[in-house]
């Protein structure tokens, strides 16, 4: 935190996924981090093949910088790990309610 940089991780168990419990938790992790943390830049990394995964970082800002080939070793399997960060200005520019008006 001392540059102003963290790394968000959101996990939903399997019974609570599909009901956008993960979409709500990162959009308040990324309000908190901004609004009132001094974060400047957040990055997150999943899977390349977990699409939902995928769709909540986008529809959060968060922007693709590239993959990291066979970086990860998941129940005895490699995958490539998609990288996205999100910066201050990219979020104060999004449209949508910040979590302390809801």
């Amino acid at each position: 935190m001392v540059d102003g940089a963290a790394q968000v991780e959101v996990v939903i168990a399997a019974e609570h996924r599909g009901r956008g419990h993960g979409a709500a938790a990162l959009d308040a992790l990324v309000d908190l981090a901004f609004g009132e943390l001094p974060m400047y830049r957040l990055t997150a990394e999943t899977h390349t093949d977990n699409s939902p995964a995928l769709a909540v970082l986008a529809a959060s800002g968060f922007v693709e910088e590239g993959v990291r080939r066979a970086a990860c070793l998941h129940r005895g399997r490699r995958h490539d790990l998609a990288v996205f960060s999100l910066l201050r200005p990219e979020w104060e520019g999004l449209d949508r309610p910040r979590a302390w008006d809801a």
